[in-house]
């Protein structure tokens, strides 16, 4: 306590005020403390320790939480025929972000047949690297084999999948589909996708175009630039910095935080408009010949749901500052 303060601070008015404001900062940083805490020990009791489970349709606005067993699978409203979308969050997120929420009907309302499957992994992050990197693994057995049981008990085609991951999502989604059974997964979209501190020795530890069928990646920031090529991969205003970040008077840490999320507004745009072929790409050999106009662009694809599978290889163009992003070339 400084005694110098408590001289020009007589009255009791002044002390309460003195008070309250101590026990705020004392507050805090026993809050920090805590999240410290609870983030560097990766088995941190929450009452709901592990992955978990979502599913969504149509036909219920709440969404409802299952288990990765022949029980719980069970209880899918899913056959043969039925289109199901498998979204991972990134790090530090869990499925209840506003844009798991918005991605979520977005898909809901373009194909009301289909199921959304949520992989919620918040009770497994951990800021010490050595366990998230034993936790991403864990996660991603833990999915594949609810993707198995889907095929085996309730006969799910695998070409009707399609794993959407986010950021750290997008390489747990790569290593899902090395670690599937049943056979090869249909789709991945890497939502620029990335992971925590350092890159993985190798491409089975990230999200490549062994890993389905189709392996779609849409790159908008520095945080994604480094996985490795999918079939076909879109870079959005040259895969690093996007229009409208900018804006931040921030630090480059932030501006790098509002390019890594625009590739999620740019997907839930794209899913919102799937039937209207928007974000309109050139295939380029770099950002420079597009934006020079040096590209022919005589191959051109469209980045969302429905890309053109037969043009393959790198996909460039360029977007507004805002909604709605996407613009002609």
């Amino acid at each position: 306590m400084d005694y110098s303060l408590l001289k020009l601070c007589q009255s009791k008015e002044c002390m309460k005020k003195m008070n309250v404001w101590h026990i705020v900062a004392v507050s805090t940083v026993v809050a920090l403390l805590a999240v410290v805490v609870v983030k560097v020990y990766p088995s941190y009791p929450s009452g709901k320790v592990g992955v978990l489970f979502y599913y969504s349709t149509s036909v219920h606005e709440d969404r409802k939480e299952f288990r990765a067993t022949e029980e719980g699978v069970a209880l899918l409203p899913v056959g043969p025929h039925t289109p199901i979308f498998i979204v991972i969050h990134g790090y530090t997120e869990s499925s209840i972000r506003p844009w798991v929420v918005s991605l979520t009907n977005a898909l809901l309302a373009h194909d009301t047949k289909s199921v959304v499957i949520l992989v919620d992994y918040w009770d497994l992050l951990t800021i010490s690297r050595p366990y998230m990197m034993i936790n991403v693994r864990n996660i991603a057995n833990i999915t594949a084999s609810m993707i198995d049981l889907l095929v085996v008990e309730k006969g799910v085609k695998l070409t009707n999948i399609h794993v959407m991951g986010f950021s750290l999502g997008g390489r747990i989604g790569g290593l899902v589909g090395d670690r599937i059974q049943t056979g090869t997964i249909g789709r991945i979209t890497g939502i620029d996708a990335s992971y925590p501190w350092l890159p993985p020795k190798t491409k089975d530890e990230f999200l490549d175009a062994g890993d389905a069928s189709l392996v779609v990646n849409i790159r908008t920031s520095f945080i994604g630039s480094y996985s490795p090529p999918g079939h076909i991969d879109f870079y959005a205003n040259g895969g690093l910095s996007q229009p409208g970040c900018d804006d931040w008077f921030l630090p480059n840490q932030a501006h790098q935080v509002c390019n890594h999320y625009r590739s999620v507004a740019l997907m839930i745009e794209a899913v919102k408009h799937a039937d209207d072929r928007v974000f309109p790409a050139c295939g380029c050999p770099d950002w420079e010949s597009f934006k020079n106009h040096t590209c022919d662009c005589q191959t051109v694809n469209n980045f969302g749901l429905y890309p053109n599978t037969s043009a393959l290889g790198k996909f460039y163009f360029s977007t507004n500052s805002e909604p709605p992003y996407s613009r002609p070339l």
